[in-house]
């Protein structure tokens, strides 16, 4: 095995960084990739292994990482994408409730601009141009979230129609 490989991502990072000195929970110390003597870049570890890093020079991470013969990957400890098909099935899953949950909110929150504008139709109070688009918007997002909690067949996908 390499030492890639049985290294902890915050150590393979440090190891090639120069510097480095210990600030709060992490470290500071100047960038390998923008330079100079100042530490412009934080590095420290997340609570599930992965490595956050910021260069405060403004340099991406991936420019911070390449110019020490690292890339994005090292940052993390385990592979990012499931690997059975029992695991991608359960992520699929999560995926789906997440999805579910935010489209309940979505539907929470555009129901009380809906209720809101009929309260005003009912008092036969016209809607200004702005709380027209917000209509019209509150209808779009209503829309998506009930294409996400019961999607259409392929072959049927409506689309919302503004009149």
């Amino acid at each position: 095995m390499t030492a890639a490989l049985t290294m902890r991502p915050i150590d393979l990072l440090l190891s090639r960084l120069e510097s480095m000195k210990p600030a709060g929970k992490g470290s500071r110390g100047p960038c390998p990739s923008c330079g100079g003597k100042s530490a412009k870049l934080s590095v420290t570890e997340a609570d599930n292994g992965a490595v956050l890093m910021h260069c405060f020079g403004g340099c991406a991470p991936s420019e911070v990482l390449g110019s020490i013969g690292l890339t994005l990957g090292d940052l993390f400890p385990e592979r990012l994408r499931p690997a059975t098909d029992a695991e991608r099935r359960d992520a699929r899953e999560r995926a789906r409730i997440a999805q579910w949950q935010a489209a309940l909110e979505v539907l929470c929150k555009e129901a009380a601009i809906v209720h809101l504008a009929q309260q005003q139709l009912v008092r036969w109070q016209f809607l200004s141009e702005e709380d027209d688009a917000r209509l019209k918007l509150a209808e779009t997002r209503i829309a998506n979230a009930r294409n996400v909690l019961c999607p259409p067949p392929a072959r049927f996908r409506p689309e919302v129609v503004h009149g």
